[in-house]
């Protein structure tokens, strides 16, 4: 309206004063153009004034529109208001079960840390009593197996006195060596038959047993007695193999390096393992990167394989590593190594398309087992001994007929094998396509798969086939149920990182812990129940570590680089 007004005044100055005089009328003498003049300029003001008028009604109407959206957007503002009261009561409401709720969180959080606190002390109680248990019945055992040679020096005592004193005289120094050897060894197999000898029994029987037998009767009433000792032992405190395994080394005398008199006896079963805390001993083992390693069922002898074509056996003896003799036939890069459950052989996978097996009794290659195209990445013994796996690059799975050899069946998988776990029913094996297949390895069908994120590079199971271990390049460990064939948990370290498609992670023999190498060097052991880090060891490794082995015993821990150097870890 200020505008229109504007205009008009502009145009008619005698409004800007609030008035307007009418022009005078004109005199007759008033020229025609004069006339002429004002009749144009009225002419101006009437179309002046219908624009005028034509712009003031559409400010008028645009103003009446305005003010419909001013009362909309006034009536918008105050259900905002509304809703904005609404939600800020709802506010409070949620503020007050937050501050409730993390109350409640605060006073749960403190029960779960006072818990896990006490957990972790017994856990500790029981891991250290544990150890001494183990320490005492290894101290039990050294006790019996000492008092079981007095006893049986004495016994057979009465039965030595003939034949010293026989008529054909006295022997010489020499020749009581040979005969007290000869009853060493009898005592040596006299002992292994003995499954236990209990405190209690021994204690009656010594309380029995006459304190100085006469010459005559001594050899009926030695034996006599000595049976029914035998006859009466039973043991509760461990297994019969161990008290055997403990007896054997005991009298074991330390063989020289020649192959023939390697010891390849029966295994040893682990109680619970130590673990690790300092290297023992380091050596470069190989003349090129060190890709394979593997104790003996005994835990006795450590089997390595490496890029130099080479299979090395090493006797563990002090906390060191003595080179005992050099497998060789293998035409490049050893990739995986395996010993028999009875240790007698040894099966390891190369480079060139093929595996081999090895007779330890002789050291001598007894076959050599071709058929596949691509690199051999694990070679695995089934339990019934007569039978093998090997996996490869080419995707296939193969079973080996080991009396013939021959290859008596194929598994076609579609991605590339890098592990392969496996018993007389059923075979595991670990692909790059980040899938971990299960196989019957009777009918040879693929029975389960389980999706990972990442490569596979290694796989493990425990000793009673209830967990099965997997590493990534992910850079995690995976622990999965094999009852359910499902992942039940991931473990991951700051500062891991798997350092090659071949680095291999593995259980301890108690099952109780899991051990892998990082790129970097660093040993980290895994426990198995919680899931945390426990022991993070860097011994002289200054590259990525390949692999690592427990032995059987739970002693030792040996781990392997691509710098060719072997760690042995021991728990002192």
């Amino acid at each position: 309206m200020e505008r229109v007004q504007r205009r008009f005044t502009t145009m008619l100055p005698g409004l800007e004063n609030g008035s307007y005089e009418a022009s005078p009328p004109l005199e007759p003498e008033t020229g025609e153009s004069e006339q002429q003049r004002y009749r144009e300029e009225i002419s101006k003001l009437k179309m002046m004034n219908g624009e005028l008028a034509q712009e003031l009604y559409e400010l008028s109407k645009e103003h009446r529109r305005k003010e419909m959206e001013l009362e909309a957007t006034q009536s918008r503002l105050t259900e905002l208001l509304e809703r904005l009261g609404k939600m800020e009561e709802a506010r409070q409401e949620l503020a007050t079960r937050v501050a409730v709720l993390e109350e409640a969180n605060w006073t749960v959080k403190e029960e779960y840390d006072t818990l896990h606190i006490l957990y972790r002390e017994q856990w500790q109680q029981l891991r250290t009593h544990e150890l001494e248990v183990s320490k005492r019945i290894h101290d039990l055992l050294h006790l019996k197996a000492q008092e079981a040679q007095e006893l049986n020096y004495k016994i057979e005592k009465p039965r030595r006195y003939p034949l010293v004193e026989s008529g054909k005289g006295t022997r010489g120094p020499s020749q009581r060596d040979g005969m007290a050897e000869v009853e060493w060894r009898n005592q040596e197999k006299d002992l292994a038959t003995v499954s236990s000898v209990p405190i209690s029994n021994r204690t009656e029987t010594m309380a029995r047993r006459p304190a100085n037998p006469p010459d005559g009767a001594g050899q009926e009433e030695g034996r006599s007695f000595k049976s029914s000792w035998i006859r009466s032992s039973s043991f509760s405190l461990v297994d019969q193999s161990r008290l055997k395994q403990s007896f054997r080394n005991f009298f074991r005398m330390r063989s020289s390096a020649s192959c023939s008199e390697i010891n390849v006896s029966s295994s040893v079963f682990c109680s619970m393992s130590r673990l690790p805390a300092t290297v023992r001993h380091c050596m470069t083992v190989h003349d090129g990167e060190v890709n394979a390693v593997k104790f003996s069922p005994n835990s006795k002898i450590l089997a390595t394989g490496g890029s130099d074509r080479k299979v090395k056996l090493w006797d563990v003896v002090g906390g060191s590593l003595l080179n005992l003799k050099t497998l060789e036939g293998s035409n490049d890069g050893v990739t995986s190594i395996e010993f028999d459950p009875s240790g007698f052989q040894l099966l390891a996978g190369s480079y060139d398309n093929s595996a081999r097996l090895w007779n330890l009794k002789d050291c001598e290659l007894k076959h050599t087992l071709s058929g596949h195209s691509a690199k051999v990445t694990a070679a695995k013994f089934k339990f019934s001994l007569r039978e093998a796996v090997t996996g490869s690059y080419d995707g296939m799975l193969k079973i080996w007929d080991l009396n013939k050899p021959a290859c008596v069946k194929s598994l076609c998988s579609p991605s590339r094998c890098s592990d392969v776990v496996c018993s007389d029913c059923f075979i595991i094996s670990g692909h790059f396509d980040r899938k971990i297949r299960l196989w019957d390895s009777r009918s040879g069908v693929q029975t389960d798969m389980i999706a990972l994120q990442e490569k596979v590079t290694s796989l493990d199971i425990n000793q009673d086939r209830t967990q099965l271990l997997s590493c990534s390049r992910d850079d995690q460990l995976s622990v999965l149920d094999m009852r359910m064939n499902k992942i039940r948990q991931e473990l991951r370290a700051e500062g891991f990182k798997c350092g090659a498609d071949w680095t291999k992670a593995i259980f301890s023999p108690d099952g109780n812990y899991i051990a892998a190498g990082s790129a970097d060097g660093v040993l980290h052991v895994w426990d198995v129940l919680t899931g945390d880090v426990v022991a993070l060891l860097r011994g002289e490794h200054r590259s990525s570590i390949n692999a690592v082995s427990w032995s059987l015993s739970g002693d030792y821990l040996v781990t392997v680089d691509r710098t060719k150097v072997a760690n042995l870890w021991s728990d002192y």
